[in-house]
């Protein structure tokens, strides 16, 4: 099981302390040391520096300045950093990890209807980031709201990435708000990826933040198909925001693990028999 945020950044600022006050430790090397990818230890370097514990450099990181020479350009009213406070994304890396081999299978099985040339368009779920890595070899467009995703794509010679500009939602490193609609207006997309909290068929796909849930709305209304990635888990279940409606879905896309299940099975059915194609993982 791979360390908590929070302990690998510790172990991060122990490191940077042994060092002499014009070295640095390297994104590279950081990867390797903790076997983790290079997106997870700029997240990691991005959240240190913000605590005031290091600062970026290039291709690397390196200590802060010390607490005493901090001081003197402070604000009395500003409290120094005492402790590390947990790593504000790790939902991300824990549901990344969730239900792995479901997500890559159904992500696998999404591929499949991506065609070279496309204009596609993929939210910032977990599920969908696992889409990511069947994609660098192709000829495509990637419209985006999730820094993520565009880290996971930025080493692709074949890949355009569209980023819609917008706030930042820091839990989940996507943008949000009413700017995004000045790139989305642009847009023609052949078709849309994305997941959620949850999905059933009297609610729709549904999720846990208004703010998410405007954002896909908006990438929806650009595209001409609309594909859902969904595990066995969140099949039969709801959540407070509905982001489509069973009808608007062109696509499900899930693993094996739903038919086991009898519910879901029925509602897998029942959007089957108004159209929707359901494909199994």
């Amino acid at each position: 099981m791979k360390e908590l945020p929070y302990a690998r950044q510790k172990k991060i600022v122990e490191q940077l302390n042994r060092l002499d006050r014009n070295e640095c430790l390297r994104i590279e090397q950081l990867a390797r040391d903790f076997n983790v990818s290079s997106m997870t230890i700029y997240r990691d370097i991005m959240q240190l520096e913000k605590n005031g514990e290091a600062k970026r450099v290039y291709g690397g990181i390196q200590a802060a300045r010390t607490i005493d020479e901090a001081a003197e350009t402070l604000p009395d009213a500003m409290p120094l950093p005492s402790q590390l406070p947990p790593y504000g994304d790790s939902a991300i890396e824990e549901r990344f990890n969730r239900q792995l081999a479901e997500k890559q299978a159904i992500a696998k099985a999404a591929a499949r209807f991506i065609r070279d040339g496309d204009v596609i368009a993929i939210d910032p779920s977990t599920t969908t980031l696992h889409l990511c890595s069947y994609l660098l070899n192709r000829r495509l467009t990637v419209v985006t709201t999730s820094m993520s995703v565009v880290l996971q794509l930025a080493s692709s010679q074949t890949v355009d990435i569209i980023l819609c500009g917008g706030m930042i939602r820091k839990s989940a490193l996507s943008t949000v708000g009413p700017m995004l609609s000045g790139t989305l207006d642009q847009l023609n997309i052949n078709r849309c990826f994305m997941s959620s909290h949850a999905f059933s068929y009297k609610h729709g796909l549904t999720d846990m933040t208004m703010e998410e849930c405007e954002a896909k709305k908006q990438i929806i209304l650009r595209s001409n198909e609309i594909n859902v990635l969904v595990d066995h888990t969140k099949i039969n279940r709801y959540a407070p925001f509905v982001v489509c409606s069973t009808r608007q879905i062109d696509r499900i896309i899930t693993d094996a693990g739903t038919t086991e299940d009898g519910a879901s099975a029925a509602i897998l059915k029942k959007c089957e028999d108004e159209g929707c194609e359901i494909v199994y993982a």
